[in-house]
């Protein structure tokens, strides 16, 4: 009894323990306690990384006791890199910050970084280029957000690394410590966010217009003729609503318009139209031709006017001068002529039928008038012209070549403001809005009247000046490698869709300015070797590019354009371009080369890929040869030779390879291989811009002693004939 009592009067304490413990009514608006937050989690050390120093990187690399590495660039190297040791593990996602302590004598002006994989593969397409690093005295820390990068590449996992390219010279003075790849800090985490808020607007913008050029529009401009004064629109409309035919101006961006200004409408009251115009119109001080313009059919709206056509560039352009065609004669041409010694005497003694030639306008243009300058007037403006640059650099070369008949195509280059020698009036004006320091070119600026202009002046004047018989440029190469944009056509970083929208207007605007002087003229788009696969770090691929230019083709009226390849070897360096194991004899080969011609071929021939479904789209190899290292051999310089001979034979027997511009006429060390056709100049050595073995079997091409010349090579390539072309299969 005593020990149920017991138990009875503990339970009825542990009872009033509980009740004492509870709240009071009177406590209900006291708060309640709430437990300490958790710790926390305990932040992910970086990975640590260390630089290789038995690689191959022309660059003398050593390290000190205290890990410091001093890197030395070689005189004559202008591709110095580095690489990392393999990755001991798997780098936790987080990790993508690459961080590193440096001093550095020069500013690197092409940061550039390989994503190598397990297999220790170095791809171009693997890489991507990081702008400037600036010079520095004393120690700085420099990081670099890795995190998209990683993402893409599928890169940071056990056995991986990267190999890091520090800019173009053999001067390179650095010392590096503490590299590592560390979490972001909250700075960056924020910067990383607004980069991909900015990302998703560009996606909507380049997913407008790949909308737009798929689309089956119920309306339709159907042809634009602009004659001297006027500008005739035809076409047809159907549906319910308020119609009206619309200009835009090139500096319009047809995807941003919300509300057409009533300036640019033309009420539609028929289903079917054709509407007479003005061609000349003032904007902001500045006189606007309409030949640049493409012009659609909207329908009202209350906030925002539906566009329901494709828009139309000119299908005809008033001659302002006639002037015959001027066709090579011959499939052998020549790549960058200028005014050298041995123009007149290659051009005669290679047989040369074609050439290119660099026009750089910012080099040769003024903003105010200089002594020497030759005056251009356009749409009441005048625009001033260097005429001794004209005269040494491009009427010398291009008199020479008329003489001899050869076919020449001016490759256009805008350079940016920064580019030495450039007047920064007129580079500035040039220059795209959205350029970075990545770029060797930019596109040309053509978002504003004022720019627009300018750029339209260089292209008449360019036109009227070279569209002659005494002077002539017959085809026009717009710009440079566009499938490399982010080096050579430099408006940012774009999608492929949202660079094409602005490349298109660039070359309209050369096409339909030039066919008033010449209405044989054709331009070319120039790409590199890639086809599948993109032969570069944030380039594009050289098959979606030619796709959107049909289907821009096909929505907004077609025009002579051609290919103009630069189909080197896959390496540069490698003449043996038979070996080039990515060239395939497939229409899905990664790369083209000298090797599979026959897919470029076979595309021209291809009849949704031709002019008007008729007419084969020609391609010019505008930039092409075989090279070796910057260091050859006698036996590599006979390589060179055999690499052409090779290539030469598929040239001579493909229909649609119109012929071939070598590059490079001289030996030029700085592109890091040697590709001319002679040795470089200047160096003081016996051989110093004489012939080499690829100009003797260049000069001996499509004569009547090629085969007996050609047989040498047989042996070397390791075949017995020149029963070298392969069918492409469907």
């Amino acid at each position: 009894m005593t020990r149920k009592l017991s138990n009875r009067i503990w339970s009825m304490l542990s009872l009033l323990l509980v009740l004492l413990m509870l709240p009071s009514c009177s406590d209900d608006d006291k708060p309640v306690p709430t437990p300490p937050p958790p710790p926390p989690a305990p932040e992910t050390p970086p990975t640590l990384l260390s630089i290789n120093l038995k690689l191959d990187s022309q660059l003398e690399l050593s390290m000190s006791e205290d890990s410091v590495y001093t890197l030395k660039g070689i005189e004559g190297n202008t591709d110095p890199y580095f690489f990392l040791n393999p990755l001991e593990e798997d780098v936790p996602e987080e990790c993508c910050v690459l961080e590193f302590e440096y001093t550095l004598a020069e500013d690197i002006d092409n940061f550039e970084i390989f994503f190598v994989n397990a297999k220790g593969v170095v791809e171009p397409a693997r890489s991507s280029s990081f702008g400037t690093v600036k010079a520095s005295s004393e120690w700085a820390t420099y990081s670099l957000r890795l995190k998209k990068k990683r993402k893409e590449f599928d890169w940071g996992y056990m056995d991986e690394k990267l190999r890091i390219d520090i800019g173009s010279t053999d001067r390179t003075q650095m010392q590096i410590k503490n590299m590592k790849l560390r979490v972001m800090n909250e700075e960056e985490k924020k910067a990383e966010e607004e980069e991909d808020n900015i990302i998703n607007e560009k996606l909507k913008y380049e997913q407008s217009i790949k909308d737009y050029l798929a689309k089956d529009y119920p309306c339709a401009v159907t042809e634009v003729n602009v004659a001297a004064d006027k500008i005739t629109v035809t076409g047809n409309c159907t549906g319910e609503g308020t119609f009206f035919l619309a200009e835009i101006p090139t500096y319009v961006d047809l995807f941003r318009i919300n509300k057409v200004d009533d300036a640019y409408k033309i009420p539609l009251n028929k289903a079917s139209f054709s509407e007479t115009v003005n061609r000349r119109r003032t904007v902001d001080g500045y006189e606007y031709d309409g030949l640049l313009s493409r012009w659609a059919i909207f329908k009202e709206g209350a906030e925002k006017d539906e566009l329901v056509s494709h828009a139309r560039y000119a299908d005809k352009v008033a001659s302002i001068r006639s002037i015959e065609a001027l066709n090579p004669a011959g499939k052998k041409g020549l790549g960058g002529i200028i005014n050298s010694e041995h123009l007149e005497s290659d051009i005669r003694d290679l047989g040369i039928t074609s050439a290119t030639i660099n026009i750089c306008p910012v080099l040769f243009m003024h903003s105010t008038k200089q002594a020497d300058d030759i005056e251009h007037q356009y749409n009441g403006k005048t625009y001033y012209f260097n005429k001794s640059f004209l005269e040494g650099n491009l009427d010398a070369p291009l008199r020479i070549a008329a003489k001899y008949n050869v076919a020449v195509a001016g490759i256009i280059l805008i350079h940016p403001a920064s580019a030495l020698g450039a007047d920064q009036g007129i580079a500035s004006i040039l220059q795209h809005p959205d350029y970075n320091v990545k770029g060797t070119y930019t596109m040309p600026n053509m978002t504003t009247v004022e720019s627009t202009d300018c750029y339209a002046a260089i292209l008449d004047f360019l036109a009227q000046r070279y569209c002659t018989k005494e002077m002539r440029i017959t085809h026009w190469i717009m710009h440079n490698e566009i499938d490399g944009a982010i080096n050579w056509v430099n408006m940012g970083d774009p999608e492929v869709a949202t660079f094409m929208e602005t490349y298109m207007r660039s070359v309209r605007m050369c096409y339909n300015i030039v066919h008033q002087y010449d209405q044989n003229a054709r331009v070319y788009i120039p790409f590199t070797h890639g086809w599948t696969q993109m032969a570069g770090g944030d380039w594009y691929r050289v098959t979606d590019m030619l796709d959107m230019l049909n289907q821009y083709s096909k929505a907004e009226g077609d025009f002579f354009w051609a290919p103009a390849c630069h189909s080197y070897p896959e390496q540069l360096g490698n003449p043996k371009v038979w070996n080039d194991k990515n060239s395939t004899f497939s229409m899905k080969t990664q790369f083209v080369s000298l090797k599979n011609l026959e897919v470029l071929n076979k595309w021209v021939l291809t009849p949704s890929n031709k002019y008007l479904g008729t007419h084969n789209r020609s391609v010019w190899l505008s930039e092409t040869g075989t090279g070796t290292s910057v260091t050859p051999t006698e036996s590599d310089n006979t390589y060179q030779a055999a690499g052409f001979a090779y290539g030469w034979k598929k040239i001579k027997a493909l229909e649609g390879i119109e012929g071939i511009q070598w590059h490079n006429w001289y030996d030029n060390p700085a592109e890091a291989v040697l590709l001319g056709l002679r040795f470089q100049e200047g160096t003081g050595k016996p051989e110093a811009g004489q012939p080499k073995p690829v100009w003797y079997t260049y000069q001996k091409a499509g004569t009547p002693e090629e085969d007996e010349y050609f047989e040498q090579y047989l042996p070397l390539i390791g075949i017995s004939d020149w029963n070298i072309i392969q069918e492409i299969p469907d």
